[in-house]
């Protein structure tokens, strides 16, 4: 979308009332920003008010306690004359602050007054307006109401059922953020980012004609134990062990073989086109992609899309064979948890493998990102439109 707007404020400093050798501030805003989509339709968040700092106490050396407090009208979402979301009272949060390194811990919230702009998604709230209707088209299926071994979002299009052949067909692998119990209040956690979030606030086109299924990985305890720990990229580290381990129980990444036997459930229950499955995951959930492509191949799957996920133990155990589906990795230049060479060395190398077109080994690294980067492809705010690529390919 396009932002235009404007934005003024005024800081001061004032002297603690309450002693101490920490000077308080206060800053007082005020902005207006119009948002246009590429169809015209448009709203505008405004909002005026006066944030100050009530108290800081020291914790002793360069660490402070903040208490601050925010009125006003923090927020107002407008589209026309019709007021959407208005965020108006107070608002008193705790933070920690170490002035030597600028660090900050949030330390908790309490408000007066209606805030639905801090508790609610403002793609969600917009959705009206600039939006479509996909949420009408999602529904969660907790563990234990069908016969998958796992929780997972449904997304139907329109054009369900009317497609001669069946839909394609599209798998979500989640984050480890998004893990859960399958549970209907779990499967929630899926909503937080990716597609089932895009899905779920609205930003999802209608005439896109994929059914897409977004499952949810339980990770049972105590987990695969302290060995990454203090070591440069972390996440890395702990996919690579459970590489190692063989996909224990314990493994807090989407599995292989939960992706097959989820694939094979959802082929059985949907009318889906077989050869035009397609296989996405972002961060643990790609790495449980490439697991999945270095295990399985193209048994049942054409094309995925791995994002900020680690591919080299998967290119170790298959090398060329991962050839034999089309992959799109993605990833942050700067991701601080899993190596980009996750995705790049395995890419990489499978472009030199004979008979790979680069159109079946691609590569794109997003640059000043960090451990993120799915919400841009997923979006296609980078450019990529990753979903008319994995359409593109069918299973041999």
């Amino acid at each position: 979308m396009q932002i235009e707007g404007t934005s003024t404020s005024t800081f001061r400093e004032r002297s603690d009332p309450h002693g101490g050798d920490r000077t308080l501030s206060y800053e007082r805003f005020e902005y207006h920003e119009t948002w246009t989509n590429e169809d015209g339709e448009k709203f505008s968040i405004s909002g005026r008010a006066l944030q100050k700092d009530l108290k800081v106490t020291p914790l002793g050396g360069s660490l402070y306690q903040v208490t601050a407090q925010l009125s006003g009208q923090r927020g107002v979402v407008m589209a026309g004359d019709e007021v959407l979301a208005r965020d108006r009272g107070l608002v008193r949060f705790t933070f920690t602050h170490d002035i030597e390194t600028g660090a900050r811990e949030f330390l908790g919230v309490r408000f007066n007054g209606p805030h639905p702009g801090f508790e609610t998604d403002l793609c969600k709230i917009v959705a009206p307006v600039v939006g479509t209707a996909s949420a009408e088209f999602h529904t969660p299926r907790p563990l234990g109401t069908t016969e998958a071994s796992m929780g997972y979002y449904e997304y139907l299009p329109p054009s369900y059922g009317e497609v001669g052949g069946g839909s394609p067909l599209l798998v979500v692998a989640n984050g480890y953020g998004e893990n859960g119990d399958g549970s209907a209040e779990g499967l929630d956690r899926l909503l937080f980012t990716g597609i089932p979030r895009f899905i779920d606030v609205g930003g999802w086109p209608l005439d896109r004609p994929l059914v897409v299924l977004s499952t949810q990985h339980i990770e049972q305890p105590p987990g695969l134990g302290p060995v990454c720990e203090d070591v440069p990229w972390f996440g890395s580290c702990v996919m690579q062990l459970q590489h190692d381990l063989g996909h224990p129980p314990v493994s807090p990444c989407t599995t292989p073989d939960e992706l097959r036997d989820f694939i094979e459930f959802a082929t059985g229950r949907y009318d889906v086109d077989p050869d035009r499955v397609y296989l996405t995951g972002l961060s643990c959930g790609a790495f449980g992609t490439w697991e999945y492509l270095a295990e399985f191949g193209d048994d049942q799957v054409a094309a995925a899309v791995p994002i900020a996920g680690e591919g080299r133990p998967a290119w170790a155990t298959s090398a060329c064979a991962l050839g034999d589906v089309a992959i799109w990795a993605i990833h942050g230049e700067l991701d601080p948890d899993v190596n980009p060479a996750g995705s790049i060395e395995p890419i990489t190398s499978l472009s030199g493998c004979a008979g790979v077109a680069p159109e079946r080994a691609k590569l794109s690294i997003y640059p000043g990102l960090g451990h993120d980067g799915w919400d841009q492809a997923y979006s296609g705010s980078e450019g990529d439109d990753i979903y008319s690529w994995m359409l593109g390919f069918t299973r041999d």
